[in-house]
């Protein structure tokens, strides 16, 4: 959860970094600021939908491994 945290909040840096870049230079166009929270948005949205499925694998990774501990002792 916390590595989630972390990545969404990097993406959200890098988001605003990248929007105050656009604004500030001569050479991008109107279409920049929008194509950046697009893609931005659109990694941010995609962690947050694969972030249960992430989650539930760790959580079967940690079982087996619980059961194979379980086993040797």
């Amino acid at each position: 959860m916390i590595g989630i945290v972390a990545i969404e909040l990097l993406l959200a840096g890098g988001w605003i970094w990248l929007h105050g870049m656009a604004l500030a230079s001569p050479h991008a166009t109107r279409d920049s600021t929008r194509v950046i929270g697009e893609v931005f948005g659109g990694a941010m949205g995609l962690l947050l939908a694969l972030s249960p499925l992430l989650y539930l694998l760790a959580r079967s990774n940690d079982r087996k491994a619980a059961a194979g501990q379980a086993r040797i002792h």
